[in-house]
């Protein structure tokens, strides 16, 4: 590294200092634990066609603007399902599940799930096999969520054989089997579920160790890159993981920076939107871990040149879906008010082996 001649240092330098390298601790703290979350059950609204009009609700329905909106909504399902529309019927038993346009009903939510599942809607039969598999407004009877999942999943629908998969994988109520969860899964992402292939990702993730290693991690990173394309952005993000920690892919922290970037805003791409188009919810969705991870690599000039604007609003945007560490990251980041300052280090992008996002193994 080439030395710089000092400027004269004032005094805040020092805390300048200390809270940029306490970004570099946060980084590396994200990179050594793969930026790895908690397992989480399903939710009721992970679906295709359900678009839930926000505007507060929990438990309480919607009020305001945006409620008043809802409410209408809600209003016009309900005389739909009433004439017969299994589809209607199941999306106002989104709105009760969320507390969206009514008050909260989890009960009711279940009846009409079962109501377009006997009607013979495989997307109802998805809803309901998840409700009867945590006891939300129904006695809890994982066997027929099973059966009802393996019923949807058989007639084509993505979601319920990524679903039934999940179940298998973690043995919520039901004995462990990984190998037809990876079928599930598999299945579920060849279907056009974006949320299926990361999934399957992480099974392959969690296989690598049992197996031969080279063959899993390219399945992790192909179901990763489908996932993304799909339009989720936690593929997205453990594509750019896998950059950073050369898990699978050619270590390059610029590669890592273009995932994380499209995860932060993930957004189907033309490969990938015909793959997509059963997708679940939450295509185009933000991920916060993602935009954390991006935000300090900007702001650190790592992958690329040094844009503290840009790290910091990408920080912003994870801050603004509570992830604290990007909180606590952007707090340190406002404290430097010169972006310029030479006196304050920054961690220095190895160029040495990198594939960079322009060469044959980087991203397409």
């Amino acid at each position: 590294m080439i030395a710089r001649a000092a400027k004269p240092r004032g005094p805040g330098w020092q805390r300048k200092s200390e809270a940029l390298a306490g970004l570099g601790v946060l980084l590396i703290a994200v990179v050594a634990s793969g930026c790895g979350g908690k397992k989480r059950t399903p939710q009721a609204h992970e679906d295709a066609g359900v678009a839930v009009i926000s505007g507060g609700g929990s438990g309480s329905g919607s009020t305001g603007a945006s409620g008043s909106a809802s409410v209408q909504v809600a209003g016009a399902f309900d005389q739909k399902c009433v004439a017969g529309d299994l589809e209607a019927c199941r999306n106002l038993a989104v709105m009760y599940t969320e507390g969206v346009g009514v008050q909260r009903d989890e009960r009711r939510a279940a009846a009409l799930f079962a109501q377009a599942c006997n009607g013979g809607l495989l997307a109802g039969c998805n809803h309901l096999a998840l409700v009867l598999a945590e006891g939300l407004g129904s006695p809890k009877d994982v066997a027929k969520a099973v059966e009802l999942y393996q019923r949807a999943c058989d007639g084509g629908y993505g979601l319920a054989c990524r679903n039934l998969g999940l179940l298998l994988r973690d043995g919520r109520g039901i004995d462990k089997d990984l190998a037809r969860a990876e079928r599930l899964l598999d299945k579920a992402c060849k279907a056009g579920t974006p949320f299926g292939c990361t999934n399957a990702g992480d099974l392959d993730r969690m296989l690598v160790a049992s197996q031969d290693r080279a063959p899993r991690l390219k399945k992790m990173i192909d179901h990763y890159k489908l996932g993304c394309d799909g339009g989720d952005p936690i593929g997205c993000r453990y594509i750019g993981i896998a950059y950073l920690e050369g898990t699978g892919l050619p270590k390059s922290a610029s590669a890592a920076s273009v995932w994380l970037e499209r995860g932060c805003v993930a957004k189907p791409s033309a490969a990938g939107k015909g793959a997509a188009s059963g997708a679940a919810a939450g295509v185009g969705m933000t991920d916060a871990v993602a935009c954390r991870v991006l935000g300090m690599m900007k702001v650190q000039g790592v992958g690329g040149t040094r844009d503290v604007e840009h790290g910091r609003q990408a920080l912003q945007l994870a801050c603004d879906r509570h992830d604290d560490e990007a909180c606590k990251a952007l707090a340190a980041v406002s404290q430097v008010s010169d972006s310029r300052d030479a006196g304050v280090p920054v961690v220095p992008s190895s160029t040495a082996g990198d594939a960079g996002p322009n060469s044959p193994s980087a991203p397409r």
